[in-house]
């Protein structure tokens, strides 16, 4: 049986952290074929559910608490976080056994890139590894990677329970509901002024902000909320473990964030059968295609982002079709099928480092 380490910047909620926990939680549930050991520089609110989904779960931020770890006998060392792997694995290359496999979830130096410089510092690290994977082709397309050492997963999110949760209807509150870590890069300001916007005409609209505070957008959301005069249509409910109520009780899911790679609570929101109003950064288009599942607008464009809106507001069939369409689409992004690719993965680069 193969020993793998994956290791993660955090088990605090996050994209990756969240997809790659239901990625875990996919192989557990499957016929054994490794043991899976996780490596976090820090704990926090999945710390729990890592450890029941995972062999081990190791705590290590410093050199000398995570070198031991990377130079035990593993098979295949697996960086989930490009931080960790810029940090520690050219070690892991150079010092350990253990073949080396590189995800890239999303391009985190690329995300506030505006002036097309193209040189990225972490393609020598994909040299490096053994095997790479990217979470979508147009990802991939991004960087000079080794071809015949990559692989496209697809993005991975635990979809099935949110297809069992009926499409929105006449009876569905109208609401909007948006599900992001609060934090600036978010923008989750330009809801709360589409909202205030569009209750001169939805006197019922009212929106619901899920996710974890970074310790300042909460109050500063709320000031924007006072300021607008809409508290009573404004609810900030904090983290939840599970967002399919939240889901069930809402029309529409709304991230008008700046910053992407490809959001689990859109696939999710999507499978739930809510049309989906996003933003037009990361790799959002892999699964939203303008005026199908929903809508993409340009990051800070409130006019845009409340028009559109607007349009699934006025037109409940519209609106229900959209989020059927989303649900059929994000069936393609079930995590079973994506841990299986994973798998092969991993497989593959303990067979390079073999021969």
């Amino acid at each position: 049986m193969m020993r793998v380490l994956h290791v993660i910047e955090s088990l605090g909620p996050g994209g990756i952290e969240t997809t790659f926990l239901n990625v875990l939680r996919a192989w557990r549930d499957a016929p054994a074929w490794a043991t899976h050991d996780v490596l976090s520089w820090s704990g926090g609110a999945l710390e729990g559910a890592y450890q029941q989904a995972a062999d081990a779960v190791i705590l290590a931020a410093e050199p000398e608490a995570w070198e031991p770890v990377v130079l035990a006998p593993y098979d295949v060392i697996h960086f989930t976080f490009e931080r960790c792997a810029c940090r520690m694995l050219p070690f892991a290359v150079s010092r350990s056994r253990a073949a080396v496999v590189y995800g890239k979830g999303y391009d985190m130096g690329g995300m506030f890139r505006r002036d097309g410089f193209a040189w990225q510092p972490d393609e020598s690290l994909m040299w490096g590894a053994d095997r790479v994977t990217f979470t979508t082709a147009s990802l991939a397309a991004r960087f000079v990677a080794p071809q015949n050492r990559s692989t496209v997963l697809g993005k991975a999110a635990a979809v099935q329970r949110f297809a069992a949760l009926e499409p929105p209807d006449l009876a569905t509150p109208r609401r909007i509901v948006c599900v992001a870590n609060l934090h600036a890069r978010k923008r989750l300001g330009d809801l709360v002024q589409a909202v205030a916007r569009l209750r001169t005409e939805f006197h019922d609209l009212s929106v619901r902000f899920v996710g974890a505070d970074d310790g300042y957008e909460a109050c500063r959301l709320g000031a924007l909320v006072a300021e607008l005069d809409i508290v009573a249509a404004c609810e900030i409910v904090g983290r939840r473990a599970d967002v399919a109520a939240d889901l069930a009780a809402s029309r529409i899911f709304a991230l008008p964030s700046g910053c992407e790679g490809v959001p689990t609570a859109m696939l999710e929101a999507m499978a739930a059968a809510r049309p989906v109003v996003m933003t037009d950064v990361g790799d959002v288009r892999s699964a939203v295609t303008d005026g199908v599942e929903g809508y993409v607008v340009a990051a800070g464009d409130v006019g845009a982002l409340a028009n559109r809106l607007r349009t699934l507001l006025a037109d409940p069939a519209l609106a229900r079709e959209m989020g059927l369409a989303g649900r059929r689409r994000a069936m393609g992004h079930d995590v079973v099928a994506v841990a299986s690719r994973l798998r092969s993965v991993l497989e593959q680069a303990t067979g390079r480092r073999a021969a």
